[in-house]
């Protein structure tokens, strides 16, 4: 496997570096304890990735490589850290802060997930497209072409804002979990990249052929060139 040039390894890569500029560059309102100490935990989430990129194992040793565990193990324990404290109010400037902290260790966390997708280096493996269901849907407060929404599954939600105007609260729709960024002043940590689906438990992975692959890809690419 040329785990160099595996598109789900340069964004885990990508997201480490997100993840290492992010604390270095606080500026959120909650504090950050045990700041040398996070620091160094980031580094070496970085160099675990480092050593997933250059291992080139095959795939069926990758995944049960030690290296994948630490990895899951840091990103699980910076999750601790990082997060906000429980019952924290988020201020408006947090948001997009840790949006990225979270889409961060998510990414981090769950490659092994994504590697066992299979062998194929698709664009759109590289993040997460699950099945959830749609909650309310807004008006965006400046741009009336686009709807702001929270989309949940059983156990976490996001604010995805979309330009599908049609779109209706109690759907379920594919979510590609995609790096946050900002609409006209809302985060947004999503995008729909499917129509209504049938059949899905809420949280579970779709099957490619019922999302736009080449859509998803093609944001993940656009990512990795930014």
């Amino acid at each position: 496997m040329d785990t160099s040039k595996d598109y789900r390894i340069l964004v885990a890569e990508k997201a480490a570096e997100m993840l290492e500029r992010r604390v270095r560059n606080w500026g959120l309102s909650y504090p950050l304890s045990r700041r040398h100490a996070v620091e160094a935990e980031v580094r070496e989430i970085k160099s675990l990735v480092l050593r997933i990129k250059h291992s080139y194992l095959p795939l069926e040793y990758l995944v049960r490589d030690e290296t994948m565990t630490q990895l899951m193990s840091k990103a699980r324990e910076l999750a601790k850290a990082l997060m906000p404290p429980p019952g924290w109010s988020l201020k408006d400037k947090d948001r997009l802060g840790v949006a990225e902290i979270r889409w961060c260790l998510a990414t981090l966390y769950g490659l092994k997930a994504r590697l066992l997708l299979g062998p194929e280096n698709y664009p759109d493996y590289a993040v997460d497209v699950v099945a959830m269901e749609v909650g309310t849907v807004m008006k965006h407060p400046t741009n009336p072409g686009l709807r702001v929404t929270k989309a949940a599954t059983k156990t976490y939600a996001l604010t995805v804002v979309t330009n599908i105007l049609s779109i209706k609260e109690g759907e379920v729709r594919a979510v590609a979990i995609l790096p946050p960024k900002v609409f006209g002043g809302v985060v947004s940590e999503g995008m729909y990249s499917s129509g209504p689906l049938t059949g899905y438990e809420l949280g579970k992975r779709v099957r490619r052929e019922d999302y736009s692959a080449g859509e998803v890809g093609a944001m993940v690419e656009a990512f990795l060139r930014s």
